[in-house]
């Protein structure tokens, strides 16, 4: 799968962020994406989706770590954790969203990952200037986002997989 995004892009960065934290033990793991760089098969971003364990959860949390080419391009390793609650929106794009702005990671383009209401080539390319909001646009926003971030990070092409 190609990372390169026509209406989204990521901007990684220039100091590591160390906020993610992994909720395995304590909550439930609802949603997991990696992203797999295909030449050395490594995971390169890895998204998890956490609920509480009772009945009455509310709250998604995510964890997203992104995890740079080598030991030097420590700038391109980067985590952080969100969360969202509430009803009525896409709670999982509203986490991660938020476990992007604490990872330090900043989004620009179309929230959707494509064209809204059909705009020109021009229109296209001042959206890329703007602030990208993906917070409860859905899952389609969530896979443009994590690709954008893979390709700001210098990978073309990825395997995603998902549980």
């Amino acid at each position: 799968m190609k990372t390169k995004q026509p209406y989204m892009k990521a901007v990684m960065p220039l100091a590591s962020v160390s906020n993610a934290r992994n909720y395995s033990g304590e909550k439930e793991t609802i949603q997991t994406i990696k992203l797999i760089d295909k030449k050395t098969e490594r995971v390169i971003v890895d998204a998890r989706w956490y609920m509480g364990k009772s009945a009455s959860a509310l709250n998604v949390v995510c964890s997203l770590w992104c995890m740079g080419r080598g030991v030097y391009e420590s700038a391109h390793s980067t985590s952080g954790k969100g969360t969202a609650g509430g009803y009525g929106y896409h709670k999982a794009s509203a986490a991660l969203a938020s476990a992007i702005a604490s990872a330090g990671i900043t989004l620009y383009g179309s929230p959707y990952g494509h064209p809204v209401n059909g705009d020109s080539d021009k229109a296209t390319k001042a959206m890329l200037k703007r602030l990208a909001h993906i917070g409860g646009c859905g899952d389609s926003s969530i896979d443009c986002a994590l690709l954008a971030i893979a390709y700001a990070m210098g990978y073309r092409d990825v395997i995603r997989a998902t549980s």
